[in-house]
């Protein structure tokens, strides 16, 4: 026998998501912003595109676009966003 679908509270709480807090919003726009000098020195860029629940979504530009090291660059920016915000449930993702 099978168990009944999770609703989406349910799931949060089964993955420890913790939401990206909207007093948070300044810090994150300004962690990005603070990284992106580096990513520009490869020719690449970030643009912050959406906040929602745990999830950032960053747009890559230049360079980055197709780039086999944007994962890498993602997985930095996350590293950062999780330091900064002490929140590991980030999720940093590409925006299309």
């Amino acid at each position: 026998m099978s168990n009944p679908p999770l609703d989406s509270e349910e799931i949060a709480t089964t993955l420890a998501i913790t939401p990206i807090p909207a007093e948070s919003l300044p810090l994150v726009r300004d962690t990005i912003e603070r990284l992106r000098p580096g990513v520009q020195r490869d020719g690449g860029d970030l643009e912050l595109v959406a906040v929602q629940d745990n999830i950032v979504r960053l747009r890559l530009k230049g360079a980055c676009v197709g780039c086999a090291m944007s994962a890498q660059t993602l997985g930095g920016v996350r590293r950062e966003l999780v330091r900064v915000l002490g929140n590991p449930s980030v999720r940093v993702l590409p925006a299309p």
